[in-house]
């Protein structure tokens, strides 16, 4: 089971990824309902349709045993804060803020990752969904990045940008700017094994050597990413979380 352990020299970051269709298929909504707290239950309420309330009821649900068995914390004590660009971090008790935690989600898929000390980013997609690979490209993606892209074609060119997606994605999150940060200013290298090397334009007040940058297959048609603050090949366990596991975690 995935979330065994965050101690230093273990494993430095965990993610676990589940399939919401699969979790309800064996724990009911009304289990999961009584895992959340009283604001997020209220706004599961708020989501009008069915798809969108569980993609939200499992991610939380995952999210509120997964921080309650890493931080020894009794998941109902556990209460959450939105960081200047509107990150949720843990805000009480001041035992297990030095967690870090970060969700996505997509279709069919919801994903967690948490570490100890550290900033985070993981994101998630599902490369079977319609998008104009290039003209999105050209928006989002560096010089360098959309010429590689180009290069490409056929099913090739879908991963590739799904590739580049999500390390971009992960990373604004991780360092929690979001949209705001200079997207087309940061460059991934895919092409090589990971970690993913990056590079800043000078409209990026960072240093490429302090992050690791992962990518992960889950499952069938979706692809993961990962950025952690910390250099090197820090371990990261990433696993599937089937309902079994989540009820005993």
């Amino acid at each position: 089971m995935a979330f065994r352990s965050l101690e230093d020299g273990e494993l430095r970051a965990t993610i676990a990824y589940a399939r919401p269709e699969t979790i309800l298929g064996e724990l009911s909504r009304e289990t999961l309902l009584g895992w959340l707290g009283q604001e997020e239950r209220q706004r599961h309420a708020r989501f009008r349709f069915e798809r969108d309330r569980d993609i939200y009821l499992v991610a939380h649900a995952l999210l509120r045993r997964m921080l309650a068995r890493v931080t020894g914390v009794a998941r109902e004590a556990l209460q959450f804060s939105a960081g200047e660009y509107g990150r949720p971090e843990i805000s009480l008790p001041e035992s297990a803020r030095e967690f870090r935690f970060n969700l996505s989600h997509t279709h069919g898929l919801v994903a967690l990752g948490v570490c100890r000390g550290a900033d985070i980013g993981v994101d998630v997609e599902y490369v079977e969904r319609r998008v104009e690979l290039i003209g999105v490209a050209k928006h989002v993606f560096s010089e360098i990045e959309v010429e590689g892209l180009a290069a490409l074609s056929g099913r090739a060119q879908r991963e590739r940008f799904f590739e580049l997606w999500t390390l971009k994605e992960a990373y604004i999150k991780a360092i929690g700017k979001g949209l705001s940060a200079p997207l087309r200013s940061i460059t991934f290298d895919p092409t090589g094994p990971d970690p993913v090397p990056v590079r800043f334009g000078p409209e990026v007040a960072d240093d490429h050597q302090r992050w690791c940058l992962r990518r992960f297959v889950g499952g069938r048609g979706h692809r993961l990413a990962l950025a952690l603050d910390g250099p090197g090949y820090p371990r990261v366990h990433c696993d599937e979380i089937q309902a079994s596991e989540l009820a005993e975690l």
